[in-house]
């Protein structure tokens, strides 16, 4: 818009070409968004109008968008920088009679954080495949960077598994087909998969199956065995996700007080030079899920890959921690993020408020996850030492990778008399929250207030809605 708020644009016809055959999957993505989203179909051309081309000077993600009278060139150095590009290009163009209207005007544009993320809870309401499919598309459409599956929980295991086939829950897990076309269906649309299995806690599917194994309430045991098999089942999981960098080993909310209480878990202990005759039982479960957590960790690093676990473990074990370990900071309650940070470790912001949607009963208003910003943090447990003092901030560290929106659902089932219903109202909320959690990952500070946000972010929803099952 000019400043008598009319468009000004070039108009191009609906051709298009890659000079750099590494940009194949993101023109195809690209061409499949536009046909979905504005009924626009692209034509490739020797000739195009339409050019994606290589430029290594740019950062990674980064990418320049050069239009003129005669064509328009998209300029980037790798997939992640191509596919935030030509997201953004669905963004701002409009079909024509003759093609599409791009807008004059150049841009240059990178993020700021590298994790740009969300997460949806799987496990304790059963989603749809097609569901999953729409949340690749809500993170290219929106340019995050990742899409975090929590697989597994005490309601049900939905990953398919050939090594522990009893695992999955019974017409409640997806099918490894289905694995395999979201992994690629993402891939091919630069969107980081992180596959969650949530363990030592939350693991009810697991003592159901192979109680022998896994032990009882509601807490893996700690033995020989009970590693092996986890470390097979990672094994599989890290063999299905071929493409994610990161694979999520879960971490938090465990009942770490019953290992102490377990001759064998002690006596395994004792294996691994933890003394379990020592007199603070408090901290000898801290060193069991310490150890723990260190060594679902080396079968992800043993499968060159990174994992991240949820803030868990106290500060008093963080030098039995890899500090190659990447950690969700939620809740500064088990361990506050000054102190993961001073350690040495990395983390990402998943604070409580506001950033979790609990559907339907807890959601912050979309202003206040604008307001939000990657360092900062709102508890909401009444133990954590910034409960009722407004949080707390920190100032700019590398350390800190970005931050993430996530949702549970374990309510949905109460609140809804069809589920579907309930996980239509989550992506609702969801999208409504997405381009907050956008504007405030990409850049690390404010640019506009949010009443220009809230603008943009409505005419953006409205264009991108349709194509998700919420529309149906």
């Amino acid at each position: 818009m000019n400043d008598k708020n009319e468009y000004i644009a070039y108009e191009y016809k609906a051709t298009i070409k890659t000079e750099s055959e590494s940009f194949r999957n993101a023109l195809n993505a690209f061409c499949d968004y536009s046909e979905r989203i504005l009924d626009l179909s692209f034509e490739e051309h020797d000739k195009a109008e339409i050019i994606l081309a290589a430029q290594q000077e740019l950062l990674p993600g980064a990418y320049k968008i050069v239009p003129n009278n005669k064509n328009v060139k998209i300029y980037a150095s790798n997939e992640e920088g191509i596919n935030n590009a030509l997201a953004t290009m669905l963004q701002i163009m409009q079909k024509s009679d003759n093609g599409v209207f791009i807008p004059k005007v150049k841009i240059f544009d990178y993020p700021d954080s590298i994790y740009r993320g969300m997460m949806v809870d799987l496990a304790r309401e059963w989603h749809e495949f097609e569901y999953l499919i729409n949340f690749v598309d809500m993170c290219y459409f929106y340019k995050l960077s990742v899409l975090h599956l929590h697989f597994t929980d005490d309601q049900s295991y939905t990953l398919p598994s050939d090594v522990y086939p009893k695992l999955p829950t019974v017409n409640r897990h997806y099918t490894k087909e289905q694995i395999n076309e979201l992994v690629e269906y993402a891939h091919k649309r630069g969107i980081e998969l992180v596959p969650e299995i949530d363990i030592p806690g939350h693991c009810q599917q697991f003592q159901k199956a192979y109680p022998s194994l896994f032990g009882f309430g509601g807490i893996i045991h700690q033995h020989e065995d009970s590693f092996v098999a986890l470390e097979e089942i990672f094994a599989e999981l890290c063999e299905m996700f071929k493409y994610s960098k990161y694979i999520h080993i879960g971490g938090d909310e465990a009942a770490i007080q019953q290992w102490t209480q377990c001759k064998k878990c002690r006596d395994y202990a004792d294996t691994k030079g933890i003394d379990s005759t020592i007199s603070d039982k408090s901290l000898l479960s801290e060193q069991m899920l310490a150890h723990f957590v260190t060594r679902i960790a080396n079968v992800v690093f043993e499968n060159d890959k990174k994992p991240i676990a949820w803030e868990g473990f106290a500060k008093e074990v963080n030098d039995m921690v890899p500090k190659e370990i990447i950690i969700m900071s939620w809740e500064n309650y088990y361990q506050l993020t000054p102190d993961l940070i001073d350690a040495g470790f990395k983390i990402i912001n998943c604070s409580w408020d506001p950033m979790y949607v609990i559907t339907p009963i807890r959601k912050w208003p979309i202003k206040d996850v604008f307001e939000w910003d990657i360092y900062s943090w709102k508890p909401v447990h009444p133990q954590s030492p910034y409960i009722n003092t407004g949080g707390i901030k920190i100032e700019h560290s590398d350390n800190v990778l970005g931050g993430q929106l996530l949702a549970w659902n374990r309510h949905i089932e109460e609140h809804f008399e069809n589920a579907e219903d309930g996980i239509k109202e989550e992506m609702l909320l969801l999208l409504e929250r997405i381009p907050a959690l956008s504007e405030n990952t990409w850049n690390n500070e404010k640019v506009r207030t949010f009443d220009e946000f809230i603008i943009d972010a409505e005419v953006l929803q409205d264009r991108f809605k349709p194509i998700l099952r919420i529309s149906e």
